[in-house]
């Protein structure tokens, strides 16, 4: 027989063998991408905004049994803001400290715990109608805006104050408000009510001597 036929025969016979090994090796089955566990249930644009309203005028009347906002995250981590019960400290009540030592004056408004509400009852619509002592209805028209992200059970605000945009995202707890992080500034206030203990309870106090000293 010729060398040159069954050098190919040999050849091709091989190259069958190869095939047929490569074909036998198992291919790596795709790892599916795991999906997100909702936290909570979807929400309507008009369900969000009822939903946010009440939780908002909820935290704000808890804020009046004490309150303190603890920067955890951001440019001001481990600022504290506290706030004292009107027994405590009357108009005297308002404070804040950052990790410096410096301390300085605060309203009621400054804090995360009230702020939305205080802009909530502050809305007026086209007709003159002013809600200072009941909870705005939804409208798509107000300068704030609410939504609620099911997934994570978190709502976010959209605001513009002084040309600025202003975004911030609330995680609730019990029906208050738990934790407040500024998206544009990149901070994370955690919010804790009830009475201040008398480290944080001092805060205030030490302030408003020093400024009446």
């Amino acid at each position: 027989m010729n060398t040159k036929v069954i050098t190919t025969a040999l050849f091709a016979a091989l190259a069958v063998v190869s095939l047929s090994g490569c074909a036998a090796v198992p291919q790596p089955t795709p790892t599916p991408t795991p999906t997100e566990t909702a936290l909570a249930s979807p929400l309507s644009a008009e369900e969000a905004w009822d939903s946010f309203a009440k939780i908002a005028d909820n935290s704000c009347k808890k804020a009046y049994e004490g309150l303190v906002e603890e920067d955890i995250e951001g440019p001001n981590t481990g600022r504290f803001k506290v706030r004292l019960t009107f027994e405590q400290g009357g108009e005297n009540s308002y404070a804040y400290i950052l990790p410096n030592g410096t301390a300085g004056l605060l309203d009621a408004g400054d804090y995360y715990a009230c702020e939305a509400n205080d802009l909530l009852h502050g809305l007026e619509a086209a007709d003159g109608t002013t809600y200072a002592f009941s909870l705005p209805p939804y409208s798509a028209d107000w300068p704030l805006k609410v939504t609620f992200d099911h997934v994570t059970a978190t709502y976010l605000t959209t605001q513009v104050v002084s040309g600025n945009e202003r975004k911030l995202a609330y995680t609730v707890e019990d029906e208050l408000f738990a934790q407040v992080e500024n998206l544009v500034e990149g901070s994370k206030t955690k919010i804790t009510f009830g009475l201040a203990d008398a480290e944080k309870t001092a805060i205030v106090n030490d302030f408003y001597a020093n400024m009446y000293n």
